[in-house]
């Protein structure tokens, strides 16, 4: 699998009128334990481990943002996975969610895309809100086109999109370098074998009907699968497709959080304990992420932007 490269001391802004830049910084990711989803966790299963040897000497990001996600945090995750091919042992996949993208551009994508594509990800999913007005997504789609035109992936940039983005958003984002699965699902070939991505509605809850979860195919045998949906609490229904991981946005862990990250408006159903981060829950591994851009507020407060990273390791 690609190594990911050390990277200079970056910098990472956003907003047409900032021109002072920021630190773009790594955070170690912190393990997290065991959660379960309505009292269900299986026996057995395995802790969070992170890869510390990559992390050390790094800060965290800013507890405090404002118009702009100063202090981007890189946060990095091993997932064991059973049964996992032996040619898929070390696969590290990039999330990136929630840039709620408006009608500019600015340096800090520059320097977003810049990191992304230094760390030679193998996979690159997306997971929701591109852009931020959910009326007009007109003005914001030549600069989502730039952005995901420019990351680079050996395995593909695959998504879904988000309660901002309207359906209509779709159309405008072909053959921009973003494959969208929305309600669809596809089998990405890495080193000889396959991985199965299955992307659920997230532009309106009630659009994951058992109609749309009937419609996908059989696990294969042999076949990581990998869920990618905007709402985590989504994984209440989508728990009987197995998936072996299940990546997820829309919370921005909180936004404005208390100290130690506790979050006080999640915008989901499932426990605030489950608002962020990684998890072993409904048999599955959840990752929620944290996001880059705002939405309301232009702030952030004990709640800093992230990219999240997870290998994935034979269990």
């Amino acid at each position: 699998m690609a190594a990911g490269r050390n990277l200079r001391p970056g910098y990472y802004t956003q907003g047409p009128r900032r021109s002072k830049p920021f630190p773009l910084v790594e955070q170690p990711a912190r393990a997290m334990d065991a959660q379960e989803i309505e009292l269900r966790v299986p026996a057995g299963s395995a802790a969070v481990r992170l890869d510390n040897a990559r992390q050390a000497g790094r800060s965290r990001g800013r507890w405090f943002q404002y118009g702009i996600p100063c202090g981007l945090e890189w946060n990095r995750y091993l997932l064991p996975v059973a049964g996992l091919p032996q040619q898929l042992d070390g696969l590290r996949i990039a999330q990136i969610s929630d840039l709620h993208l408006r009608d500019y551009w600015c340096d800090a994508l520059d320097e977003l895309i810049h990191r992304v594509n230094c760390e030679r990800p193998d996979l690159i999913v997306m997971t929701g809100d591109f852009v931020d007005d959910k009326r007009n997504h007109l003005p914001a789609v030549p600069f989502v086109r730039r952005l995901v035109g420019q990351l680079q992936a050996r395995c593909g940039c695959f998504g879904t999109l988000g309660n901002h983005d309207r359906y209509s958003l779709g159309p405008r984002l072909e053959g921009s370098g973003v494959t969208l699965l929305d309600g669809r699902s596809t089998i990405v070939r890495a080193d000889g074998v396959e991985l199965e991505l299955l992307g659920l509605p997230g532009v309106e809850r009630k659009d994951l009907t058992r109609q749309v979860l009937d419609s996908f195919p059989p696990r294969r045998l042999g076949t990581p699968r990998l869920i990618l949906s905007h709402f985590p609490d989504h994984i209440r229904k989508a728990g009987a497709l197995q998936p072996d991981v299940y990546f997820a946005g829309h919370t921005h862990g909180g936004q404005i959080c208390l100290p130690g990250g506790f979050p006080i408006i999640r915008h989901d159903s499932l426990p605030r304990r489950l608002c962020r981060g990684v998890h072993r829950a409904a048999g599955t591994w959840l990752v929620i992420s944290r996001g880059i851009g705002f939405t309301g507020l232009p702030l952030r407060i004990f709640c800093p932007a992230e990219i999240i990273e997870v290998t994935l390791m034979r269990a």
